[in-house]
């Protein structure tokens, strides 16, 4: 049975029913809070069919799992973040009057007037958007800054008066329309520059200012296909919420939306949407992660893009959790992507190109991730994403049907048996892709019946006592990269914190004591944020035995993304990370071991 989530759960409520590519059976996280069937019965009945999208509406989007996303503005000449860089008011937000440091007011919000972005050319993003292999483009039409990127009745504070001087959006949406891009508009309700948002008359502040501003961007451009809000969490009813959605699937019947019109936890709108993290897995309500290329959201300088192995195994764990991604690509001020991006995104594209049949129109599973990788199908067809550093043998849990035949798609060849129990899959070393080695598996049945296969349990590490050589400083302890208990658990973090070692330290360790001896076959290492690149350039793995210290696994680089299948299980009480070659500096996010 192939249900959508929201629809299925909240229906009798709404009065409207869904075909989606989602099941309900077998062990999901999403849940639907009483909050949100409350909220929907404050909503009045005739109101209610606008809450959720049209019949089919999701399917485009559900089956395109890959987004760019294009914060862009002012702010894109100077070094900060779109809107949170400034220095100034932040009205009915939390951080309001705590800012001590960013732009000043006065340049950030006179920023417009110089803005001439004389490199701009719609024609050429989403030609690149295209070649990247993404389906969907987003674009920031209004930050909480309150500058608009387009041509309103309702602001001065807008595109048509700086030196560029032309409706950006326009160029873009007509760009959309001619490559076969579907458009998305993000529109953020909060705005810190107007005067009724700014004294707290929120009513007035919707009536005369949001909802026409809505009005314009859902009559003036043609047809869109998403409506993607940013309400910094605040209640669906500080924005008439009921009353704004009503009034655009009046105007666009055929849009979508996200869940940020309404406190995000609710799971209201469409999809909801981790922000800088993988989101869970999840198939029974659909998902999207958005995080950045590199730097942060719009332009804040040249970061260099992550590395496309983890560009791609960003993009292939979100389809394999039963989501998609819409990737943050920060343009200059002058209106070009820098040319790292840009070669990032080709490259992402290359590799849609090649196995796009493993990513497009397919669902998350029947394998949940795990440091192995992920899985996607698409009917009686199962694609393994081995992601991890492995020595080509992978044991999973069995599946619950025959494996007709197996494919490598990355080249090679590998024989598989599957018991009762597992499935194990053999495969020449030197057929091992370093990104992505994909598996194509034709089964008896279809994989869409199938309920979901756990294949990791939760690390055998926490509680462990943590140690280190040296610690750079006091809040950069060893104990930081070790949960106490399961309760830390959180979207699929476990640690939050950091280890970072003296500069002067040359050859740095990390070592965790168990709290009794546990066999490990698998570890993650992660070295800042998903995407960062590794400033170890050697490091050993070490498992504690009567002998003293055995190495267990040696590697070359760690980064955001470092995920290890030992050759054979260890069983020890003590596991060291010891660092041979690096820069001097480093954060080590996660040291966990699995069973």
């Amino acid at each position: 049975m192939k249900k959508f989530g929201a629809f299925f759960l909240v229906s009798a409520l709404v009065g409207v029913s869904q075909a989606a590519h989602y099941h309900t059976d077998g062990i999901e996280p999403y849940y639907n809070p009483k909050e949100l069937t409350q909220w929907i019965e404050t909503v009045p009945a005739e109101n209610r069919s606008f809450l959720f999208a049209s019949e089919g509406a999701m399917d485009w989007w559900l089956d395109a799992r890959f987004g760019i996303f294009v914060h862009w503005g002012p702010s894109s000449m100077l070094e900060c973040s779109m809107s949170w860089g400034r220095l100034g008011p932040r009205p009915q937000h939390s951080t309001d009057g705590k800012v001590t440091k960013g732009i000043p007011q006065d340049v950030y919000d006179n920023q417009y007037k110089l803005l001439e972005a004389a490199d701009f050319n719609a024609d050429e993003w989403i030609k690149l958007v295209k070649e990247s292999g993404a389906k969907y483009f987003l674009f920031t039409t209004k930050h909480h800054d309150g500058f608009s990127t387009f041509d309103t009745a309702y602001s001065d504070y807008d595109i048509m008066n700086t030196p560029f001087g032309r409706d950006i959006t326009k160029e873009i949406v007509d760009a959309c329309h001619k490559y076969g891009i579907k458009i998305g508009f993000y529109y953020s309700q909060p705005d810190w520059n107007h005067p009724l948002y700014a004294e707290g008359k929120n009513e007035q502040y919707c009536e005369e200012f949001l909802f026409p501003q809505i009005r314009e961007l859902m009559t003036n451009y043609g047809m869109i296909d998403i409506m993607w809000f940013d309400g910094l969490g605040r209640n669906a009813d500080t924005w008439n919420s009921g009353e704004l959605l009503k009034m655009i699937r009046e105007l666009q019947p055929d849009i979508i939306t996200n869940h940020r019109f309404h406190h995000p936890p609710y799971h209201a709108g469409d999809f909801d949407g981790p922000e800088r993290s993988i989101g869970r897995f999840q198939t029974n309500r659909p998902w999207e992660t958005c995080t950045v290329i590199g730097g942060g959201w719009a332009w804040m300088g040249d970061a260099p893009a992550m590395p496309l192995s983890q560009a791609i195994s960003l993009l292939v764990r979100c389809a394999g959790g039963g989501g998609n991604l819409a990737l943050g690509v920060g343009p200059t001020g002058d209106g070009v992507f820098l040319p790292d991006h840009a070669k990032r995104m080709r490259e992402m594209g290359q590799w849609l190109g090649q196995y796009g049949e493993s990513i497009y129109g397919t669902q998350g599973g029947p394998y949940i991730p795990g440091i192995w990788g992920a899985s996607t199908h698409k009917d009686n067809t199962v694609y393994l994403h081995v992601l991890a550093s492995w020595n080509g043998v992978l044991e999973l849990p069995a599946l619950p049907s025959k494996i007709q035949t197996l494919d490598v798609l990355t080249g090679g060849t590998a024989e598989f048996f599957q018991t009762s129990e597992k499935l194990i899959i053999k495969m020449a070393p030197e057929n091992i892709n370093p990104i992505n080695t994909l598996i194509k598996l034709a089964l008896e049945k279809s994989a869409s019946e199938m309920a979901p296969i756990k294949t990791l349990e939760i690390p055998v590490s926490i509680g462990a006592a943590a140690t280190a050589s040296s610690e750079r400083s006091p809040n950069k302890s060893a104990s930081n990269v070790v949960a106490a208990d399961a309760t830390e658990f959180s979207e699929g973090i476990f640690v939050k914190n950091t280890w970072g070692p003296a500069s002067k330290d040359k050859e740095p360790w990390l070592a965790l004591k168990l709290i009794e001896p546990k066999s490990v076959s698998q570890i993650k290492l992660m070295e800042g944020k998903f995407g960062s690149g590794s400033r170890v350039q050697e490091y050993v793995i070490q498992a504690k035995s009567s002998k003293g210290w055995k190495t267990v696994h040696a590697g070359t680089s760690i980064g955001g993304d470092c995920n290890i299948l030992l050759k054979e299980p260890v069983e020890s009480d003590a596991f060291r990370l010891q660092i041979l070659k690096w820069d001097g500096y480093m954060d080590l996010n996660s040291f966990e071991l699995y069973e």
